[in-house]
């Protein structure tokens, strides 16, 4: 898997060459354009429940040495980055969602989306991923309660 930078996606997707992206915002275009070269899109997406625990989060990193970002941009890029979920829902044809708040028990998976409909979510959901996908959340779930019910 190539790690790829913007200019070179074209050409890794004429190439029919797999790669991976990084980046605060999922880009839906490219999701379609991956997908009409014949791409299976998956996409990643890991966040937490307040954009101020990623501030402090950097806050540390960064009095480690670490990589310091400001703190508006930490708060922007939190905000960007779930508006358009709802819309990577529809264009990818994977989206697992991870929780990352419990900073010391990891990142979990909390919904699983295929083909745009949910398939698996955690028992317990947090509040951020509710208020994205909260009609398909509890949509999802009745159907998984009707199935058991069968």
């Amino acid at each position: 898997m190539v790690p790829a930078v913007r200019d070179e996606q074209q050409l890794l997707l004429d190439e029919r060459r797999s790669f991976a992206v990084e980046d605060i915002r999922v880009d839906t275009q490219l999701l379609d354009q991956a997908k009409s070269a014949g791409y299976s899109t998956t996409v990643l997406f890991i966040s937490t429940e307040d954009a101020n625990l990623n501030v402090g989060r950097v806050l540390v990193r960064t009095s480690r040495g670490g990589k310091a970002e400001s703190v508006s941009g930490v708060v922007d890029s939190y905000r960007e980055s779930t508006r358009n979920l709802p819309e990577v829902q529809r264009h990818a044809d994977e989206l697992i969602v991870y929780d990352n708040t419990a900073h010391d028990r990891g990142y979990r998976v909390v919904a699983h989306f295929i083909g745009g409909e949910l398939r698996n979510a955690a028992r317990t959901i947090p509040d951020w991923v509710a208020k994205i996908f909260g009609r398909e959340l509890d949509a999802g779930m009745q159907r998984a309660k009707t199935s058991r019910g069968r």
